[in-house]
């Protein structure tokens, strides 16, 4: 993946700390590789849990960051009414799954989508990114005061990212379990890219605040098919 994925650090000024997060369900994001262009691991979801709904599936694009994540080329987001991973019939669930994909990684919690419609608009020809990060949690007051006005600063700017989720991670299958997951996106690639060149500024500030507030993070790619 290209290394304009860092001055994508703009994930970071959306996090939960937005005042717009509507109701909780959980959140299950899964990254996988496949050899064959199917939807195997889809279908396997869909067939074996229920109180689930596939809100977004379809091609990783490359990570960069600190986390040791494996190779991947599709990813998964399920919005479900209960977690998933705690439950006894999980085990079999992930065997099932790496019968069908090499390299799986799962991670999970409370979710909370930024509308009530967030997630439920098609994402189709959007660029995302998800973003996995850990706090140092050395100064929380500072952080969010600093979110905020990155946040704030962002929001003005033309062809800015929307922000679609975030999950606040409690547990994790195939990686070192992560503090939180958010979800945003740009209306294309092409809009995404404009962002991060007509703004470095902003993207240096951002890139200091990664310093001071956090142990580790990476960055995913994304484009999906739902």
């Amino acid at each position: 993946m290209k290394t304009e994925i860092n001055v994508a650090l703009t994930l970071l000024v959306s996090t939960l700390l937005s005042q717009t997060a509507q109701a909780q369900s959980f959140g299950l994001f899964g990254m996988y590789q496949t050899k064959a262009n199917d939807n195997i691991v889809v279908n396997i979801l869909q067939d074996n849990i229920q109180g689930c709904v596939l809100r977004r599936q379809g091609d990783s694009l490359g990570a960069q960051g600190d986390y040791q994540l494996q190779q991947t080329n599709r990813f998964f987001l399920l919005e479900c009414e209960q977690p998933q991973l705690i439950k006894p019939s999980s085990q079999g669930l992930i065997s099932t799954l790496e019968k069908n994909s090499e390299n799986l990684m799962l991670v999970e919690g409370p979710m909370l989508p930024f509308s009530d419609v967030a997630l439920e608009q098609r994402g189709v020809g959007r660029s995302y990114i998800f973003k996995l990060s850990d706090y140092n949690n050395l100064s929380p007051v500072q952080r969010r005061s600093d979110v905020q006005k990155l946040s704030a600063k962002a929001a003005q700017l033309p062809y800015h990212y929307s922000t679609e989720a975030f999950m606040r991670i409690t547990d994790a299958y195939g990686l070192a379990r992560p503090d939180e997951l958010v979800v945003i996106y740009y209306n294309s690639t092409e809009q995404g890219q404009k962002f991060r060149d007509q703004n470095l500024d902003l993207m240096r500030q951002i890139g200091k605040f990664n310093q001071q507030h956090l142990t580790r993070f990476s960055y995913i790619g994304a484009q999906s098919n739902l």
